[in-house]
This record gives structure tokens, sequence and C-alpha cells, in this order.
């Protein structure tokens, strides 16, 4: 286990407080009209996927309508730059991110959709979908040695168990779930991040699939009902509990315990969050909330990304059992990012000898082509691709 120790402090918490309650406000009534059932998780298997910004409301006014919508394609490819430079790049690198100018973003663009769209008046409405050239966002990040990633992780489910002083609850409204909610939804985990985090809806399907104490309990097999309604590869269970021991300030304390389920690597780790003085859990519950969604957003990025000064290459056998394999594998290989070029140098009916020319360490390819179903392991010096 691994405990850490994070103060939660008084600081602007009042006004950081107004903003989550208006924020949940606003997100439970769409979440209320917006969610019938489960929403797929983003699959960010290819550059493609990765380098595509989709729902960008577009809203303005102008002299006319046309010029509305000039200024309105304008404002959403500024956003969706913003957005994929978030998705793509550690947060300690995002200062050093250029700032293109409005060409040098047009230029950025393979090609654009427009959805809902309408115009009234002087007023130009619609949805966009940007995509962005991965070669030459990687260029633009390539000359400042920004490091990026785009390897997308498989989708986790959250389980937001609250032990309370009401009791322990899992589906029952309470501020512990309100603020994971919350913070989903303000990173954009759900749906725009490259390590997808999901919330489970609540309703009577996943009522009837999973209790509270078998959630705690790790029962897989209920918690299998869930995972496969909304297509995750794995749980985290995140049990939050307030200490009976006030912290060093007098005031109250939250320990997190965070277990990672389903999925492996399997873990568990504790945080503690401790309020000020008078702080009551609504206002101290949403800052964790947001600290442990944010860090495994970040963790995942700085995992996963690529230093482009950093390249390598490494012999590899890869085990075969017909032609068509070789060639499946090839075109697995062929869309990984990090893969620069891939040299054959032996094939027979078991298998293959190659040598992969690639961008980073051999264990973050190694991360990045698990994501796609292939195992990159050394063995007595032998490294072997299955």
């Amino acid at each position: 286990m691994i405990y850490r120790y994070i103060p939660c402090r008084r600081g602007a918490a009042e006004r950081f407080l107004a903003a989550v309650f208006l924020a949940l406000a606003l997100l439970t009534a769409d979440y209320a009209l917006a969610q019938t059932g489960p929403v797929a998780a983003p699959a960010f298997a290819t550059p493609e996927e990765v380098y595509t910004i989709r729902n960008i409301a577009a809203d303005e006014t102008a002299e006319t309508a046309t010029a509305a919508r000039d200024i309105a394609l304008q404002a959403a490819r500024r956003v969706a730059f913003s957005r994929l430079t978030r998705r793509i790049v550690p947060p300690q690198d995002l200062a050093r991110v250029p700032a293109p100018s409005d060409e040098a973003l047009t230029n950025l663009l393979l090609d654009f959709e427009v959805a809902d769209e309408k115009s009234r008046g002087q007023r130009y409405l619609a949805r966009l979908t940007l995509r962005f050239d991965p070669d030459k966002v990687r260029a633009l990040l390539r000359k400042s040695n920004i490091r990026n990633s785009e390897t997308g992780n498989k989708a986790m489910l959250i389980i937001p168990v609250y032990d309370s002083p009401a009791g322990r609850l899992l589906w029952e409204a309470n501020a512990w779930r309100d603020a994971l909610q919350w913070a989903v939804a303000a990173t954009g985990s759900a749906d725009d991040r490259l390590s997808p985090l999901l919330m489970p809806l609540g309703d009577l399907e996943d009522v009837s699939a999973l209790n509270a104490g078998q959630a705690v309990a790790g029962d897989m097999q209920r918690l299998a009902l869930l995972l496969r309604r909304y297509g995750a590869d794995g749980v985290l269970l995140m049990q939050a509990a307030q200490s009976p021991v006030p912290g060093a300030s007098g005031g109250l304390v939250f320990d997190v315990t965070v277990r990672r389920l389903g999925a492996l690597p399997e873990d568990t780790r504790i945080e503690r969050y401790e309020g000020a003085p008078g702080e009551v859990a609504a206002q101290i519950l949403p800052r964790a909330a947001q600290t442990l969604v944010s860090g495994i957003q970040e963790a995942w990025l700085s995992d996963t990304a690529v230093d482009f000064s950093q390249q390598a290459s490494i012999d590899v056998l890869a085990q075969l059992t017909s032609f068509e394999d070789w060639l499946a594998l090839q075109k697995r290989l062929n869309g990984a990012p990090m893969v620069r070029r891939i040299d054959l140098q032996a094939l027979s009916i078991n298998g293959a000898q190659i040598n992969l020319q690639f961008l980073g360490t051999p264990e973050k390819l190694a991360a990045m082509l698990a994501q796609q179903g292939l195992s990159l392991t050394q063995e007595a010096g032998q490294w072997r691709l299955r």
C-alpha cells in the first residue's frame, strides 16, 4: 500500500465551493436529461482518433450570419487546439506549446465537420468536429522539443463508495459520488483524455448488479456485469471515509482508498485529504476528487509521452502461425505512432525476426503496444513479440 498526505488549504475555498456547486447543479441537470444509457468509451487506438476533437459548440453573433460563422470557425480552431494539446502533452510541458496564428492553425487541420448548423439572423450555431494532421502537429511540437503521447489507455470504470456518517453508500446521492462525477466532467476524463474514466449512471440496472458491500469486497463476478455494460477494461474502486481523528489544523480528514481491479496491474493506495477548520465534507471532497482524477491523467501522459530526441532500435522475434499473422502484425506495427520503421530480417512458418526502429524507450514502446493487444517482453536477452 502507498500512503500519501495531501493537504487542502482554505485559501479561496469560498470561491472554489461556489463554482463547484454551480457546476454540480448544471451538470446534474444535463446528466439527467442526456444520460438514458451508457455512452461508449472513446477508443484512441489510432493517431487519427487521437488527433480528432469532437463536440465543439459554436455560438457566435456578428453583423451577418456569414461573419458569425467565420468567427465561430476561428474560435473553434483555437478551442480544438487547446483541447488537443491538453490531451497529448504532459501538464509540465503545456506552457511551452507554441501559440499558432490563425493561418497556422488552419494549416494544421486536415478537415472539419459541421452538425446541427443553424443561422438565425445575425447568430450562428453549430456543433463541430475538427481533425488535425498528426504529422504537422508532431513537427510543431518537435521544433520546441515538447514531448507528447499518442497512446490511448483502456477505459476504467469508477465505483464511488462513501463511508458517510449515515452509513456506507454507493448508488444513493452523496457528496463523494457527486464530487467524482463533477471531477470527471470538469477534466474531460470521460471522452476527451487518453486515459478514459467512466462514471456509472446509478440507474436500476446498476443497482441490481452491485451493492456497496460487494464493491468493497472486490466481487469481480458482480463488478464484471458493470464492466460489460460500460465497455470498460477494469474498475477503479474509490472509497472515501472520514477519519475519526481531526487533522493537524483541527479540520476534517478524509482517507480515500483507490483500488484497481480487473485490469493489470492490480494495486491499492490510500490518499489523505485534510480540510481547513470549519470546512465541511461538501467543500473538501470535490478538491480530493479533482486531485485524484487529474493525477490519473497526468500520470498516464508522463508514463507514455515520447521524447523525440530519444530514438532506438531493437531486434524482435515475433511469434506467428501463418503468413496472414505476419500481415496483420505488420499492419498493427505500422499504425503504432512510436514505430518509425520495420525491417524484416527473416520469416518462417513459426515466426519473424524483425528490427524495430522507434521513438522513446523499449518500456514505453511495450506499454503502447499493450494497448493494441501486443505483448513485448524481454526473455533471456531476446525481445519477443506476441
